[in-house]
C-alpha cells in the first residue's frame, strides 16, 4: 500500500500597469488566505495538505534517533550530526532537530485543524461520500503525526498560531500515543462504513503499531531497564486483521517522496550529500558521500550466517537520492507484534511459526528453530532490528533491550537517562511563553 501526495499547484503571476499608482498596492488573486482552506471546494487540498507536512515532519524528524541509533552513522562534516551519533540526543540546542521540530509542530497543527475544518464540512454535507472520505484521511494523517509524535518526543507543546501550548510534560507523553490510537480507530471507522477495505487495512496496521509503541513507552518511561519479550495484548486484533487482508503478501504503508511533491530529508542526507551513511554495524563505509551507503553488507542472518536477506533488500530499496520512502507499517511488524507476544506468553511455537513467516518473505530456506542454537530473546532481536530498519522504532528497542552503541560517549544522555527521546527545541523554548524566561499574558 502506498499512499501519494496529492497537493493543488497555485500559479502565481504579477501584472503591473505603469500608471500613478502604487506599484505595490495591489490585490494578488491568487493569495492563499486561511479562509480559504476552510471553504468545502478545498476540503481535499486541506487532507492532501496535511499529509504533506506530515510526511515532511515524519522524513526529518525520525533521522535524530536513527542516528543516536544504530541504524545511521555520521561521516560529514557538521558537529551536530556527530553529537547525535555520541548519543547525547537531550541537548536542545542540536541544530538539526531544532530545525525538525517547526516542521513537526506545523504538521500537528495542520493535521488537529484539518479533522475540524473538514468534520464541519460532513456536517453540512450529510451523506456527500466526498466529504467523508476527506476526513477518514485527515483522522488517519492526524493519527500519522500524533504516533510517530509520542513515539520520538521525551515532549512536545501544541501550540495553536499565536497561542502558546503548555509542554505535555515527559510524564504524559503517552498520552499523545492514546490519541493517535483514538485518531486511527475513527479512521477505520470511516473507511470501513466508505468501503474502502484497502485504506481501512492501512489505518488497521498504524493503530497496531500504535498500541505497541504505546506499551514500549510504558517501559521505557521515566526510564528504560532491560528486559525481553514484551506482551501487547492491545495490537494483536489489529495485526492479525492486517495479515488476514494481507493474504499472504509482503504488505507495506509507505510515505513516499517525489519531485513535484516533497524530498525526504533522510534520505537525501543518506543517500545524495553523504552527511551520514547506514550504520557500520550494517553496511561497511566504502568511501566518503554517498558511496559510502552501497558498501558491503556486515550484518548476517543469525541462522545461515549470510548476508541478512532482509537487510540487503533494505539497502537496495532505500532509494537512489533524496526521494526514498519511508515504512510506517507492514505485514513484517504485524508477524512481529505477534510474534513476540507470543513469546512473552511462553509460547515458543506461536513464536517461531511468526519468525519463519517473516523469513518466507525472504525466501530463506533454513528456517529457524525455537531451542537451538540460537535463542529465542536473540532472533527476536535480530529479526525486529533488520525488519524495522529505520522506521522509527530502533532506539527506543535499544532501550528496552538494554543495548548500547559503541559510540554512545560516557555521560551522554543515552547512558546516563535510558529511556530519553528527543527535547522540547530551543526554537521553541525561545519562542513559547510557557517555556522561556517570560510568563504568557492573560
Amino acid at each position: 500500500m502506498t499512499n501519494r501526495i496529492k497537493a493543488p499547484i497555485l500559479a502565481v503571476a504579477a501584472v503591473f500597469a505603469f500608471s500613478g499608482c502604487d506599484l505595490l498596492d495591489v490585490d494578488n488573486p491568487n493569495s492563499l488566505v486561511e479562509a480559504s482552506i476552510q471553504l468545502e471546494a478545498a476540503s481535499n487540498g486541506v487532507a492532501n495538505g496535511s499529509l504533506r507536512l506530515v510526511a515532511d515532519a515524519v522524513a526529518d524528524v525520525w533521522e535524530g534517533p536513527a542516528m543516536v541509533a544504530d541504524e545511521l552513522y555520521w561521516t560529514g562534516s557538521r558537529d551536530a550530526w556527530g553529537s547525535l551519533d555520541r548519543g547525547n540526543i537531550g541537548d536542545p540546542l542540536n541544530e538539526f532537530m531544532d530545525s525538525a521540530f517547526p516542521k513537526l509542530g506545523q504538521a500537528t497543527w495542520m493535521a488537529r485543524n484539518a479533522v475540524t475544518i473538514i468534520s464541519e464540512h460532513v456536517a453540512n454535507n450529510a451523506g456527500d461520500a466526498g466529504f467523508g472520505l476527506d476526513l477518514a484521511n485527515a483522522h488517519l494523517y492526524n493519527g500519522i503525526i500524533l504516533m510517530v509524535t509520542g513515539e520520538v518526543q521525551d515532549d512536545m507543546t501544541f501550540s495553536d498560531k499565536q497561542t502558546d501550548g503548555p509542554p505535555v510534560g515527559p510524564a504524559a507523553m503517552g498520552g499523545v500515543i492514546d490519541s493517535a490510537i483514538s485518531e486511527l480507530g475513527l479512521a477505520i471507522t470511516q473507511f470501513t462504513a466508505l468501503g474502502k477495505t484497502d485504506l481501512a487495512t492501512v489505518a488497521t496496521g498504524l493503530r497496531a503499531r500504535a498500541h505497541m509503541s504505546r506499551a514500549i513507552w510504558g517501559v521505557i518511561n521515566p526510564s528504560a531497564t532491560a528486559g525481553g519479550a514484551m506482551a501487547f495484548p492491545a495490537a494483536l486484533a489489529d495485526a492479525n486483521a492486517v495479515l488476514t487482508a494481507a493474504a499472504g503478501a509482503d504488505w507495506k504503508y509507505t510515505l513516499d517522496y517525489a519531485s513535484g511533491k516533497n524530498s525526504c530529508a533522510m534520505c537525501s542526507n543518506v543517500n545524495q550529500r553523504g552527511e551520514n551513511q547506514l550504520d557500520q554495524s550494517l553496511v561497511e563505509n566504502t568511501g566518503p558521500g554517498a558511496s559510502g551507503r552501497t558498501g558491503v553488507v556486515i550484518l548476517k542472518d543469525v541462522v545461515t550466517g549470510a548476508d541478512d536477506a532482509a537487510l540487503v533488500t533494505a539497502v537496495a530499496q532505500w532509494g537512489g537520492n533524496q526521494y526514498g520512502n519511508l515504512t510506517l507499517a507492514s505485514a513484517r511488524l504485524m508477524r512481529l507484534i505477534i510474534a513476540e507476544d507470543a513469546l512473552a506468553g511462553g509460547d515458543a511455537a506461536a513464536f517461531a511459526t511468526q519468525i519463519n513467516a517473516i523469513r518466507a518473505y525472504d525466501s530463506y530456506a533454513s528456517p529457524f528453530v525455537s531451542g537451538g542454537a540460537v535463542t529465542d530473546v536473540a532472533m527476536l532481536q535480530h529479526t525486529r532490528r533488520v525488519n524495522t530498519l529505520w522506521q522509527g522504532l530502533r532506539l527506543q528497542d535499544m532501550y528496552r533491550w538494554g543495548l548500547t552503541d559503541p559510540l554512545w560517549a560516557a555521560g551522554s544522555t543515552t547512558l546516563t537517562q535510558p529511556g530519553h527521546m528527543l527535547p522540547i527545541t530551543i526554537v521553541e523554548i525561545r519562542a513559547n511563553c510557557n517555556l522561556g524566561t517570560s510568563t504568557c499574558s492573560g
